[in-house]
């Protein structure tokens, strides 16, 4: 339970020496600088100006989202496979100047990058544009009539267009009818529409126009193209052919930009690192010859910061102070390397308030108990276990992913335990006895134990809020919230074993009282206390329920080994034969894959929820705000 406690900084220097001062105390790297509108109303900030260069700023963010552009244009193309875990990029402090003052070649790669990409759209513009005239004309090809004569000519007019299929025997009969010697030519016809070409005499202009719209006639216009719709068909083949042949071009010229993105990688974090530098000055205050910055830094580290800024300069006065009572500072968790994986499920839920506890120290063992019992087959857990820590060494992964792979790593050790304590070993693959008992033969004892799990856990939640209460000098609150649910909970267990059925009457008749005359005590009136003490006796159900929801513990630990079970008898009536034998191989490796990945899915979300909704429900208190310092932050080079 280590929430790091943090110190606030004040420091008060010249103007001159700014640059110097943001440059050591982003090469730190542990003070969280405060913003200027937080601290108005305090220690006098409202009589300062706020510090910026908006045109520096400005001018970087242009770069910035230039360089930015680049880089995702080349990586579309760029065919080069970089490994997982590639070694970022090692750039001194000495060559930035070197990246910086190098911006016609960026500008270069940029302008490339824009005609590339400007071909490209309009290209794919015209190739649309294409593609639609195709499937126009698409329906027209069996015509073998030049486009430019379907005109009206002195004494007749042709038309092209088409009608409902459904229609088109009735259309048939009512020019027939109607005798109004018209010539129709069948193009092509489809289930929706039939595509016709039809020439009449002008003197039946009116009766022709009648007809059309009686039966919903489209009329098809070919403005400015002459040929055959076969001939233009081609002619568009053609020049889509000739586009296809220019866009290779295009992508061999995008996949030579290749060879500068390690430079612009390098080059997109250096002037990352000189933006947050301009964008940090926001939050100073300023004078015509001083600043005065405020931040956030932990205890343990407030003496080296103080050293790292005197040995810069001496024109500046710092000073640090605690937290004031209702002040609150960002979260940075401390724990032991084995609990550190385990903070990203706290993270991933809510830090916890500067004024709460930690829960990872204590949640690491549950959670990783519970991971493994999910799985609990000891062939998945060596598995797992391996992987990870081969990962872990080899690649050296920063960040979330090494706190994964952590957490991954001590699950699949769990697994393993649990897994030789069970007898489970791929799914009664190896047949190796229990060392403790087996849940598939003796489901009731296992249901019982994950239940029993269950109330250590959230008896442990109960005392981590008891602590919280003493913490605060609020003894008898612990007392009366926790401490008669104890004897309340404990008594009615106690009750359903006869041996000590006596003792726990008392237990809860004692518990039940104490809650009656207590937790209604923030009520004013006497009967609203008694009220809301009896109606408190109400949770019992909730513990009830909460204890029930590990039952999850049991149904996800039998599934891992039936569902391994079957994977293993639907197997082996693949074999018999030498193919066989390889189907059978294959299939066991895809099966247990499948098997190992979707029970660790399954594992992790449902032990989290435990956590979540049963365990942080009793004692947590969340919104804490996360610990950012003002630091070098690189996502390409180190």
């Amino acid at each position: 339970m280590a929430i790091v406690k943090m110190k606030k900084m004040t420091m008060i220097a010249l103007q001159s020496e700014k640059e110097a001062l943001i440059k050591g105390m982003q090469k730190f790297g542990g003070l969280q600088v405060i913003d200027l509108e937080d601290q108005v109303g305090r220690d006098g900030f409202e009589r300062l100006e706020q510090d910026q260069d908006s045109e520096a700023a400005g001018k970087i963010e242009n770069k910035l989202s230039q360089v930015k552009y680049t880089l995702d244009f080349i990586k579309r193309y760029d065919r080069t496979k970089k490994p997982l875990f590639a070694a970022k990029l090692q750039v001194s402090e000495d060559q930035y100047p070197e990246y910086l003052n190098d911006h016609l070649r960026a500008e270069s790669v940029y302008e490339s990058c824009r005609a590339i990409d400007g071909k490209f759209t309009e290209f794919k513009s015209v190739e649309t544009k294409l593609h639609n005239l195709m499937a126009q004309l698409s329906p027209w090809l069996s015509l073998d009539i030049c486009l430019a004569d379907v005109r009206q000519s002195k004494s007749t007019n042709a038309i092209m267009g088409f009608i409902s299929t459904k229609y088109l025997e009735e259309f048939q009969s009512a020019v027939a009818a109607e005798n109004m010697e018209l010539h129709i030519q069948e193009a092509s016809s489809g289930k929706e529409s039939t595509y016709l070409l039809i020439i009449y005499h002008l003197d039946r202009e009116e009766k022709v126009s009648q007809l059309m719209k009686q039966f919903g006639w489209t009329k098809v216009a070919w403005n400015e193209m002459s040929g055959t719709p076969k001939a233009n068909y081609q002619r568009i083949q053609a020049e889509l052919a000739e586009i296809e042949s220019k866009k290779k071009e295009l992508v061999r010229q995008a996949e030579a930009l290749a060879q500068h993105r390690d430079f612009l990688e390098a080059l997109y974090d250096i002037l990352t690192i000189e933006r947050d530098k301009c964008t940090v000055v926001r939050n100073f205050g300023k004078t015509e010859k001083t600043f005065l910055v405020t931040g956030w830094v932990p205890e343990k580290m407030a003496e080296e910061l103080a050293k790292a800024m005197g040995a810069i300069t001496e024109k500046h006065v710092i000073s640090f102070a605690d937290p004031e009572a209702d002040e609150d500072f960002p979260v940075l968790l401390d724990n032991p390397a084995v609990v550190k994986p385990l903070e990203m499920i706290t993270e991933q839920y809510s830090l916890p308030s500067p004024k709460g506890l930690d829960p990872n120290l204590v949640m690491t063992p549950f959670f990783i108990m519970f991971f493994g019992m999910m799985v609990s087959d000891a062939g998945y857990g060596i598995i797992i276990a391996l992987i990870t820590a081969f990962a872990l060494y080899k690649f050296k992964p920063g960040g979330g992913m090494k706190k994964m792979l952590g957490l991954l790593c001590l699950g699949g050790i769990s697994t393993f335990l649990w897994g030789v304590l069970f007898g489970g070993w791929f799914g009664g693959l190896i047949t190796i006895p229990a060392v403790w008992f087996d849940p598939l033969k003796n489901p009731l004892f296992m249901l019982m134990f994950c239940l029993a799990l269950g109330v250590v856990q959230l008896y442990t939640g109960m005392a981590l809020q008891a602590y919280k209460s003493i913490r605060s000098g609020r003894l008898l609150d612990a007392v009366f919230d926790q401490g008669f649910w104890y004897l309340l909970l404990t008594g009615l267990m106690m009750m359903a074993v006869p041996a000590v059925a006596a003792p726990g009457k008392y237990m809860a008749i004692a518990g039940t009282a104490g809650l009656i005359l207590t937790q209604g005590r923030s009520e004013k009136n006497i009967i609203k206390k008694l009220v809301s003490g009896v109606l408190s006796l109400y949770n019992v159900t909730a513990f009830l329920g909460d204890v029930l929801s590990y039952s999850r513990l049991f149904a996800l630990g039998l599934a891992t080994g039936v569902i391994g079970t079957v994977i293993n008898a639907m197997a082996s009536m693949l074999g018999g034969s030498f193919f066989g034998y390889i189907l059978m191989v294959v299939f066991m490796v895809l099966g247990h894959t499948f098997n190992i990945a979707i029970n660790v899915l399954g594992a992790y979300v449902h032990s989290s929820r435990l956590q979540y909704v049963e365990f942080f429900g009793k004692f947590f208190e969340g919104d804490g705000k996360p610990f950012e310092p003002f630091r070098v932050n690189t996502k390409y080079i180190e």
